[in-house]
């Protein structure tokens, strides 16, 4: 006699990309069958499990070539052709620097009331609508921050990555101490994320530079791969679990996406689960949508 079996599939946990198409066996959570994706396009899944189409998107403001966007709430900025741009919630933009080099990628870290910026080959800081450039130190030994690939923040200190040197302004300005002001890596810089406790600098490898100031920083190998250019990003520890405490980072990797704590601890989250080809540069922010959170990156 033949049976025909079927069975309603509503719930899944995402995409597992590792294991044999004929091993994603579902697990049971709450008495209910949760179920494992090959493949999962345009969709999202919620934490009941639900998975539904990703919502589509609205153009608000035209140009030619815009990229390196960024905001935090309050401030938002971007590059179109070689000019800055700043846009308010009303999606009106105001120029605040010309002559940029053409295509190349912005860094921004916010700082009080100042936007540092740099691209590699020019640098500054935005207040309000107005762009300074760094301003000459004219004191023995310091010299201006130069413009480097990546900038951050720590603990009353710059950050500027270029190619395979990290830069580290002296206390609450932006200039260095050519003495003794900058660490010097093996590759180009791909990653600087400071947390509470310390700075994940990534090159060939990730590495967490722990102290509270520049004479006490030790720098530790706390991972064996790099990470993926502009996906990392900051976010606050009890959003992951009531067991993390402070802020902490968040990165995708060339085997996934990690997380790193306050002391340098990193986890790999999707190794098990999802393995991509390696990108040479992406994209991230945190989304939140419905009281979730959601890590979002593109790689390219």
């Amino acid at each position: 006699m033949d049976a025909t079996f079927s069975r309603v599939m509503s719930k899944f946990s995402g995409i597992n990309n590792v294991d044999s198409a004929t091993r994603l066996f579902p697990v049971v959570i709450d008495h209910t069958y949760v179920y494992p994706l090959q493949e999962g396009l345009n969709v999202e899944i919620d934490d009941t499990f639900a998975i539904s189409s990703r919502p589509g998107y609205d153009n608000v403001l035209a140009g030619t070539g815009i990229h390196s966007l960024w905001a935090d709430g309050e401030y938002c900025f971007y590059v179109d052709g070689s000019v800055l741009y700043r846009m308010d919630a009303a999606y009106t933009k105001t120029s605040v620097r010309t002559g940029l080099q053409p295509d190349a990628r912005m860094s921004y870290v916010r700082v009080n009331d100042r936007i540092y910026y740099t691209n590699g080959f020019q640098c500054g800081y935005v207040i309000g609508n107005t762009s300074t450039a760094f301003p000459d130190p004219a004191r023995e030994f310091k010299v201006s921050l130069p413009a480097g690939q990546l900038i951050d923040y720590y603990r009353g200190l710059l950050l500027m990555a270029k190619d395979n040197i990290l830069y580290i302004s002296d206390p609450l300005c932006d200039y260095y101490d050519i003495r003794k002001g900058y660490r010097i890596f093996k590759g180009n810089i791909t990653m600087v994320r400071s947390v509470d406790d310390g700075i994940y600098v990534s090159d060939e490898k990730v590495y967490f530079l722990k102290g509270r100031s520049n004479d006490e920083f030790i720098r530790d190998e706390v991972y064996p791969a790099s990470a993926v250019p502009f996906t990392d990003v900051k976010i606050s520890g009890k959003y992951i679990s009531d067991d993390v405490s402070g802020n902490i980072a968040m990165w995708t990797g060339e085997s996934g996406i990690c997380l790193g704590d306050n002391n340098g601890k990193v986890v790999n989250l999707t190794e098990a689960r999802y393995k991509f080809t390696a990108h040479g540069r992406g994209a991230a922010f945190v989304r939140e949508k419905s009281n979730e959170r959601h890590y979002i990156n593109s790689l390219f």
